[in-house]
């Protein structure tokens, strides 16, 4: 239409730039392809490196091979060249007739690289390598003196040479001609024949574990302890993984450092009773780390092996402790191409590195290893593998440590220390009960002998009292004599029922202080009582057994009651109980016993059915024994996997010997057991009605006695009354029947006891 505006293109294409905009993108794709090919050359380049590295023991026994052949050929002036006269000219000069030895030196260097690459490198013996150099230091001096000491014939390449002329020289001005000659002899012959002695026993030792190797039998070590060679026969030897970081591929090597870890922190400020005994009683000990070279090899082979699998994975981080390593490995992702050729990226999942664990423990030559998926609180999980060499965990560390004394509590008890090396405590008021289970040889026995050491050491006799039960008649036997314990270590399980009914009648009578008082546990009850005279303070009671499997297969039901009435009730009397079995089957711990005993500790067990009996949950059978163990908190919802305490003999020694100096008299050892009387009262009503202590009390409560009576006061039929009558009548309770159905006289008064034993009857052994 005329006068309509045209409307302005969109775009316009200027000439000038879109020239300008071709250059530059000639110029982006030359550099592209330049990066391209750079980084192609950077990537051969990197391979040839590795396959030069895979293959350096046969590049290197064929260029020392070759190097030996030539020159030996050389010195003999068989062969001549621009390159080779010059060399053998070169060593004539310097080490004259002893030239000889080079060649032959190389040809050794190219026989230990071969045997090297065929699985049985030979051992360096510096001592022995020292010795034989001393020894050619001494013969090119000898070399020199036989020749006349000319220098114009040492550089002409006669006697040892310029340095034999050299050696010659320099001990002729030192010590002259006699004594020059003298010495360089004797360290020709010295030096040379205890390097060959050396090297024969090493050669011997090489042939013997070829023997072995061969036949299967073990290792043979050398004698600083390290084994002196590893010949890998497949048909008899297990794989073996290479012991060097050089063998694993470079994507795989670590640098980690052991020294960067923190070390366990010891209590600045510790602050002990007057009375309480010194820790120079206890034995010292030092904790030993694995090296960074044992670390960086099991963290690459992880990392390898993972991959091996095609599970991509990276170890972050380590932790080292007493028996295990716990290395932290983070999956890392899988990639997927889809059918519209995306590229998809999957997290690898954690079930899928958990069921790797005996492939892992394979690659690293482990007995076994325990992998936690996931660490509690952490971002990544932890592979625990055992070290090469176990520290022994001693008390006096870990009880001198921050966190033992960050516990401000008398029943403080050292643990271990856990699989980052740092000490675990625990408070046993807390638990306020523990339960100990494992298999014979993994550490029970020792763990309480710990506990009862740590509980004697931090409390005084009259504020801790021990009770000990040891149906083995092994272990606790040790503290007897110890002013803690109460009486002795009761071994019989005839006299055990009897404890253990005392323990629970001392429970009633507290309760009934307690009531008196108007408090709600021990503490406050002895707050209350501190300014009162003649009140009774009540000592805290520890009561251990060491088997209870014995004591359930004895009397289960007894024995099951009341233990769960004094775990449910005693611990606001002061009363603890510490049991310890090695058959954590459902017949012994019940369901009534695990229920009030929420912390656990499990040593090794056989199968992961008793772990899960012990600790719900799988773990306890991958544990290595010796102390190994998991202990789970009333606090935490997982185990935390710790190396126990060990003490020894002579530690509890010093520790009664100690407490027996600083008690004395105060507290008699020999006195009368408190459950004499109850065991003695058994043995009394052994083979009679159970309900005959109910019988004395109603009649003496009634004054009168019949059978009529017994069977309504007490509920029984008729025959069971009559018994009971003749056994009242017995004991001299009632007297003789009645003509005419009258009710029989009653003998004894409201103070008489009947069923109390005779005043001679005491503990075996003991005066009453």
């Amino acid at each position: 239409m005329p006068g309509a505006r045209v409307p302005r293109p969109v775009f316009a294409i200027n000439p000038k730039k879109k020239m300008a905009k071709r250059a530059l993108d000639s110029r982006s794709a030359y550099k592209n392809a330049d990066r391209r090919r750079s980084k192609q050359t950077n990537t051969l380049l990197w391979v040839i490196i590795e396959r030069a590295i895979a293959y350096a023991d046969d590049l290197g026994t064929i260029i020392l091979s070759a190097l030996a052949l030539v020159t030996m050929l050389s010195l003999l002036g068989l062969t001549h060249g621009a390159l080779v006269d010059p060399w053998s000219s070169l060593l004539r000069r310097w080490f004259g007739w002893g030239s000889a030895l080079i060649p032959l030196t190389m040809a050794v260097g190219a026989v230990g690289l071969l045997r090297h690459r065929q699985g049985s490198p030979l051992i360096i013996n510096w001592l022995c390598v020292i010795a034989i150099e001393l020894s050619l230091v001494g013969m090119l001096g000898l070399l020199s003196v036989l020749d006349g000491m000319a220098l114009p014939r040492a550089e002409s390449g006669c006697g040892g040479g310029l340095i034999g002329w050299g050696i010659a020289t320099l001990f002729e001005d030192l010590l002259g001609s006699f004594l020059r000659t003298v010495i360089l002899l004797a360290l020709w012959l010295g030096f040379g024949g205890y390097g060959l002695r050396v090297f024969r026993a090493s050669f011997i030792k090489l042939r013997k574990f070829r023997r072995q190797a061969q036949s299967g039998v073990g290792d043979v070590f050398s004698e600083a302890g390290s084994p002196v060679a590893l010949v890998v026969h497949p048909e008899h030897l297990p794989y073996m993984p290479a012991k060097s970081p050089i063998d694993l591929p470079r994507a795989y090597r670590k640098n980690f450092r052991v020294g960067d870890q923190l070390d366990d922190k010891i209590a600045r400020r510790i602050i002990r009773g007057e009375r309480l005994p010194p820790f120079d009683l206890l034995e010292g000990g030092k904790q030993v780390r694995v090296t960074s070279k044992e670390v960086n090899l099991a963290a690459g082979l992880i990392e390898k092996t993972l991959a091996d699998f095609g599970l991509p994975a990276r170890v972050v981080d380590f932790r080292t402790g007493p028996a295990v390593t716990r290395f932290a490995v983070e999956p890392g992702y899988i990639e997927h191409v889809s059918t519209e050729s995306e590229i998809r990226r999957q997290k690898v999942r954690v079930s899928q590195i958990s069921a790797l664990a005996n492939d892992l423990a394979l690659a690293l030559s482990a007995s076994t290893l325990r992998i936690e998926a996931p660490v509690p609180g952490r971002a990544y999980m932890g592979i625990e593998v055992p070290n090469s060499h176990p520290t022994l965990v001693r008390l006096r560390p870990v009880m001198e440590s921050e966190a033992f004394q960050s516990i401000s509590s008398p029943l403080t008890i050292a643990l271990g220390r856990d699989v980052a090396g740092g000490s675990y405590a625990a408070d046993l008021r807390t638990m306020p009960h523990l339960l100990i289970a494992g298999t014979t040889g993994s550490g029970k026995s020792v763990c309480i002998t710990a506990l009862a050491l740590c509980l004697a050491f931090e409390n005084t006799p009259e504020d801790l009292r021990l009770v000990m039960i040891d149906p083995k008649m092994v272990e606790l036997l040790r503290f007897n004599g110890l002013p803690h314990l109460i009486g002795k270590v009761e071994t019989e399980l005839e006299r055990i029922t009897g404890v253990l009914r005392w323990c629970m009648m001392e429970m009633d009578r507290r309760y009934r202080l307690l009531e008196e008082a108007k408090a709600r546990d021990i503490d406050t009850y002895n707050r209350k009582i501190r300014c009162r005279r003649n009140a009774e303070r009540l000592p805290r009671i520890v009561l251990m057994i060491d088997e209870l499997a014995d004591l359930m297969m004895m009397a289960p039901d007894q024995t099951e009651r009341t233990l769960v009435r004094l775990a449910q009730m005693a611990r606001a009397t002061g009363i603890h109980l510490v049991l310890a079995t090695q058959r954590p089957s459902t017949d012994i711990l019940t369901g009534l016993i695990k229920a009030n005993f929420p912390a656990r500790i499990s040593f090794a067990v056989a199968s992961s059915v008793d772990s899960r009996v012990i600790l719900d949950t799988n773990g306890a059978e991958t544990l290595l024994g010796r102390g190994d163990m998991l202990f789970l908190s009333p606090e935490a919802g997982a185990p935390v996997r710790l190396q126990g305490v060990f003490v020894s003999d002579q530690e509890i020694e010093r520790l009664i010997d100690f407490w027996k100096k600083e008690v004395g008299d105060r507290v008699d050892v020999k006195e009368q057991l408190p459950w004499d009387e109850l065991i003695a009262r058994q043995a009394v009503t052994k083979d009679r009605d159970e309900i005959l202590e109910q019988a004395i009390e109603l009649v003496r409560r009634r004054g009168e006695a019949s059978a009529s009576l017994l069977q309504r006061g007490l509920r029984i039929g008729y025959p069971r009354a009559a018994r009971v009558m003749d056994e009242l009548e017995e004991l001299g309770v009632v007297g003789r029947a009645q003509k005419g159905g009258r009710t029989r006289e009653v003998l004894i008064g409201e103070d008489d006891d009947p069923l109390a034993p005779p005043e001679t009857m005491g503990r075996e052994g003991d005066t009453a």
